[in-house]
């Protein structure tokens, strides 16, 4: 399995892939993008959708993962600790 990437870097990925072809225009007529789309999701106003991540080379994978517990704690009026809980 390859690695995965967040969002935040896949958008990295296209920053660094519109300076290579020439800037955002270039790339987004090469890969038949309008260019306000393609500034949408680089801005982060908008998620890479399919036609994007193709460009990339990228395919989207939804993950499911356990929830980490966290910690609950709830105090009284004088900020004394009443109770302390851990839920997921």
């Amino acid at each position: 399995m390859s690695a995965s990437l967040t969002e935040e870097e896949v958008v990295d990925r296209l920053r660094a892939a519109c300076v290579e072809a020439g800037g955002q225009t270039a790339w987004a007529a090469a890969h038949g993008l309008s260019v306000p789309y393609v500034n949408d999701v680089v801005r982060k106003r908008r998620g890479p959708a399919a036609r994007i991540l193709e460009g990339l080379g990228l395919v989207r994978e939804v993950r499911y993962v356990p929830r980490q517990p966290e910690t609950v704690t709830l105090y009284d009026r004088d900020g004394l600790t009443l109770i302390e809980a851990e839920v997921l």
